[in-house]
């Protein structure tokens, strides 16, 4: 037990005294704190009790410190704000240290996920809080959210914006399913296999039949399709040859190199539009928050550097050889 506590048995009564001296009222102190006036009142008595001396003349018309109740109340206000400086540069490095982001599943699993341990050697007194995020364009500032992914152009004005990769799509399934459909798929066959389509409630994205007009395929009926919740789960099923899923190039890019998808055709699809990083103009990033910023557009900047072709929006045509690492 600190000595003090010989004095002042509750540290409450210190924040009781420095609001009725700061105010000059225990009425006002009583608003102040959320509490009745009788308890001020009898705070302050029980603190002059501790103390063994008066801290305030009260009459009538107005309440005063007594000398002994000056000096106190400069100590304590002293105390009051070092302390409060000490635990808010507490804070503020503790927040500089702690980033919050929120992504798509699959961009978490398919792409985040496999590369995260390289960020964690990098930065190890860095700590992330990683989250599944349902839209694209919700308010980052009120749910505290550093970082996020956004579809589009980069015409925000509500969050600073960081391109990290264009939004390139071709059809994937893995290899044995192409083997076991004559070795080769061709893209008027693709309406006639099994399509694995996805549709997600607060998301637009491109779909088979966005993919197949563009490439002046018409879209057939069948009863072959599934329609999965999401872009991750149809192309993990792609990956267990349940079918043909539509691929993002950066998602199914680790797929692709191991052999577990493979690209049906050659045929590619670039929107126009680039996948951006994105965080609320409200609340300046965190020395943390950049660190992470830096390194995600690293390390997509390095698969694009390494799988040019691939990532090549100026050509309709994935690379003839196979993506092996």
């Amino acid at each position: 037990m600190h000595k003090l506590r010989e004095f002042v048995p509750s540290a409450n009564f210190l924040f009781t005294f420095e609001a009725a001296a700061r105010r000059g009222s225990f009425t006002a102190a009583a608003s102040e704190l959320n509490v009745s006036q009788p308890a001020v009142s009898k705070a302050i008595r029980q603190l002059e009790d501790g103390l063994g001396f008066k801290l305030f003349r009260r009459n009538h018309y107005h309440l005063e410190l007594t000398a002994e109740g000056k000096r106190l109340f400069q100590e304590v206000e002293k105390s009051f704000d070092h302390l409060h400086d000490i635990v808010s540069s507490m804070r503020r490095t503790s927040c500089e240290h702690r980033v919050k982001a929120s992504f798509s599943a699959s961009f978490l699993q398919l792409w985040l996920l496999p590369r995260l341990s390289d960020f964690y050697d990098l930065h190890p007194n860095i700590t992330l809080s990683l989250e599944e995020s349902a839209y694209d364009d919700f308010d980052l500032f009120a749910h505290e959210i550093d970082v996020s992914a956004r579809l589009g152009n980069g015409d925000w004005t509500n969050v600073q914006s960081w391109k990290l990769v264009p939004e390139l799509i071709f059809p994937v399934a893995h290899p044995g399913y192409i083997a076991a459909n004559g070795g080769e798929i061709g893209l008027d066959q693709i309406p006639d296999h099994r399509l694995l389509h996805f549709a997600e409630k607060n998301r637009l994205r491109y779909g088979w039949k966005d993919w197949l007009f563009t490439h002046g395929v018409s879209m057939t009926t069948s009863n072959r399709s599934v329609t999965f919740s999401d872009a991750l789960s149809s192309l993990g099923a792609a990956a267990l040859g349940h079918g043909i899923a539509l691929g993002w190039t950066h998602l199914v890019l680790d797929y692709v190199l191991r052999g577990a998808l493979q690209p049906v055709g050659n045929a590619k699809f670039s929107s126009g539009n680039d996948i951006f990083l994105v965080a609320s103009r409200k609340r300046p990033l965190s020395a943390g928050g950049k660190a992470f910023v830096d390194w995600l557009l690293k390390r997509m900047g390095e698969d694009m550097a390494r799988h040019p072709s691939l990532f090549d929006t100026s050509t309709k045509e994935l690379p003839s050889l196979p993506m092996r690492s």
